[in-house]
């Protein structure tokens, strides 16, 4: 039976190049979103961004279910995103975007644990930022304001994407501001986002960065950068430097590699030189191969014209 359930999960993987275990992060990603929603924020009248900060305020004034809501608005943004980022990322959106509001739905039964809007500030984020980390693991977009903006980005070039995500969830916080006629919701949702965007930051260094390793070896140069080559499917640089000390030519390694790769090439350069130098920075944003799609505001349309040039 496992070997059978082992065979399939190979099929799917080769047919539409989603893992496995991509699938497993994003379900437990959107199973804590729904703990964050419906334990903290949709009781307390919290709305923290995105569609669902959009369908709690609707659902304060309609009894309409939170994960349906957000699955509705979701539709129209799908439909013009067809057109723009084409069928099969929209698709994919769509799936993941039915499965996180189904989620939502199934757990709306969970009671409110607390009426006291900081403790559900701070507890919800803290939750949503751990979703974050486990959503940005799984590589897959969630849909909803998270793909608004990527279609949004083709029109308004000249923003970033960050930008837009601040625009987007600026004016969801305004909107419930005025809906619930309370500044005070405007403050609990903008600390909510807050809390979100620290815990996820203190677990995976942000979203779209990289980490970038300077490996001064003592020993086993050849054989880190054939483990980094082949055990993690990245590339290394190599840099030639002089100490000013010792006057003595050294070959460093530059590595790029995701955050949650971080703990795999420290292991690799612990063991196989333990007396290693290793510098880590931070990098805010990686273009390039094996990273990220960091061209977003590329359309179909644009696509299938570099296509047909380069095949001139």
């Amino acid at each position: 039976m496992a070997e059978k359930i082992t065979a399939i999960s190979k099929k799917i993987e080769s047919k539409v190049g989603i893992k496995k275990e991509q699938i497993m992060y994003l379900i437990l990603a959107d199973i804590v979103y729904a703990l964050a929603l419906n334990l903290f924020y949709v009781g307390n009248k919290i709305a923290a961004g995105g569609f669902a900060g959009v369908a709690t305020v609707i659902n304060s004034f309609v009894p309409i279910p939170v994960g349906l809501a957000v699955f509705v608005m979701t539709i129209p943004v799908v439909l013009f995103a067809w057109k723009i980022k084409g069928g099969a990322y929209t698709i994919m959106a769509l799936l993941t975007t039915a499965l996180y509001s189904l989620i939502v739905d199934l757990l709306s039964f969970l009671p409110t644990l607390t009426d006291d809007k900081l403790v559900a500030v701070i507890c919800g984020g803290i939750l949503y930022g751990f979703g974050a980390s486990l959503a940005i693991k799984a590589h897959l977009s969630s849909g909803g304001t998270d793909l608004l903006a990527k279609i949004l980005i083709t029109k308004f070039r000249t923003l970033s994407i960050g930008t837009l995500f601040m625009m987007i969830d600026g004016t969801i916080v305004v909107l419930a501001a005025v809906a619930f006629k309370d500044i005070g919701a405007a403050i609990y949702a903008i600390l909510a986002i807050a809390t979100c965007s620290v815990i996820t930051d203190l677990m995976n260094k942000g979203f779209n960065r990289a980490q970038m390793f300077y490996i001064f070896a003592n020993q086993n140069l050849q054989e880190i950068s054939d483990a980094i080559l082949y055990e993690m499917n990245r590339g290394a640089t190599s840099l030639k430097g002089t100490g000013k000390y010792s006057n003595n030519e050294k070959e460093i390694l530059l590595v790029v590699v995701k955050p949650s790769e971080t703990h795999v090439l420290k292991e690799i350069v612990h063991r196989l030189d333990p007396t290693a130098f290793v510098i880590l920075v931070s990098a805010n944003e990686i273009i390039g191969e094996g990273f990220e799609d960091t061209n977003l505001t590329e359309t179909v349309a644009e696509k299938k014209m570099i296509e047909e040039i380069s095949r001139k």
